[in-house]
């Protein structure tokens, strides 16, 4: 197979539409209200990127954040974001600081004995503000039925003791079925009355996450926490962006580098593979937009794509595809472009999955509300 000479060398980019993340933020806390909105930025906010993330949100009014970890809980606080932001890390190990992270004002989320334990043990100068999470179903962390009453009256005693506050109870639940959410809802308020006959008094409680909360007012609680759904990432299963009212974040794009004959015409090269976050499932599954036409995906190699431009590697305007052009993979349908959701379903998978594998040598250009771009962040391959 001939190329011809290499053009731009750039991997791409992310490109990251502040305008459209405010948007979803509005949508979602009009939907969920009068439950709180606790916007998930795990992950470094689904790959979009924590800081500009987290400030758009707060100008939006949020005031609760899920970080899952402490690094980027100790992050945002290091960086400026002061207490009166809610900031709430659940994904604790023996290795985490926990006198740091109850000194920074995170709020825990807390399984386990140990946890208590460590916290009782850390020495730090104020009281830790602890959420209870019990299992309902989902098995991802939480105490079970029988665990449940000894973790409440251990932190009820942490509590008497002046080192913490039993502030939130929370859980996860699958959004599997309406009836899998359904007990999994009468197994959190079981709970919640049993911590209470305990002596509990829980400032906040939450158990939906982006679907549930979206789907259903029996599941919202005081809040609900939303992380997908924010980014314009929806669930799937026949359900895109568009039917919940929301607009994909992230555009992810990336340069012709070289054009050549394949087996049956010309075919083009994009610099991003499957080490960059693009599956290799998708040959022979899905295209690639450029200048508003589609070009089918051949092959995705380690380091780049192939496309298949055709036996002329025409455009709709009838002008040859040109070393150089941009190709969209993903995203907003607005645009005619394909959508994560697209690659999603083509591929069996979820949104979710896909975004977060894109590499974070990717550039990053974050789009201010005007379309200027507002910040970019030179990655590393």
């Amino acid at each position: 197979m001939g190329f011809s000479a290499p053009g731009p060398t750039a991997l791409g980019e992310a490109t990251v539409d502040l305008d459209a993340y405010r948007g979803n933020l509005d949508a979602i806390m009009r939907r969920i209200a009068p439950a709180e909105l606790m916007a998930v930025v795990k992950g470094d906010a689904y790959g979009h990127g924590l800081m500009p993330i987290v400030s758009t949100a707060i100008e939006q009014g949020v005031r609760r954040f899920g970080v899952l970890e402490s690094a980027p809980g100790l992050l945002l606080r290091a960086a400026g974001i002061g207490r009166d932001i809610a900031l709430f890390a659940w994904l604790l190990g023996p290795d985490d600081d926990f006198r740091a992270l109850i000194e920074a004002g995170i709020e825990l989320g807390i399984s386990r004995l140990e946890q208590l334990r460590a916290i009782e043990a850390c020495g730090a100068a104020e009281r830790a503000l602890l959420h209870l999470k019990i299992d309902t179903g989902l098995h991802r962390n939480g105490a079970t039925a029988e665990e449940w009453p000894e973790l409440v009256r251990a932190a009820l005693a942490l509590e008497q003791a002046g080192l913490a506050e039993v502030y939130g109870v929370w859980t996860h639940i699958a959004e599997a079925s309406d009836e899998e959410d359904t007990e999994a809802v009468r197994r959190f308020e079981n709970a919640i009355r049993m911590a209470e006959d305990l002596g509990a008094r829980f400032t906040v409680r939450h158990l939906a996450a982006s679907a549930a909360g979206y789907a259903r007012e029996d599941c919202r609680f005081d809040m609900v926490r939303v992380g997908a759904f924010t980014y314009g990432i929806a669930p799937g299963g026949g359900v895109g962006p568009a039917q919940l009212g929301l607009t994909p974040v992230m555009t992810l794009t990336a340069p012709v580098t070289s054009i050549g004959l394949g087996r049956d015409g010309l075919v083009g090269v994009l610099p991003l593979g499957w080490a960059h976050g693009l599956p290799s499932a998708a040959a022979g599954l899905l295209p690639v937009t450029i200048d508003g036409r589609r070009f089918p995906i051949l092959d995705v190699a380690q380091s780049h794509t192939v496309v298949d431009l055709g036996a002329e590697g025409q455009k709709a305007l009838g002008e040859r595809v040109q070393v150089g052009d941009t190709a969209v993979i993903y995203g907003r349908p607005d645009r005619g472009e394909l959508t994560l959701q697209d690659w999603a379903d083509a591929l069996g998978t979820i949104g979710e999955e896909l975004i977060v594998r894109v590499s974070p040598g990717i550039p990053r250009r974050i789009v201010a509300a005007d379309g200027n771009a507002a910040e970019t962040t030179n990655g590393t391959a």
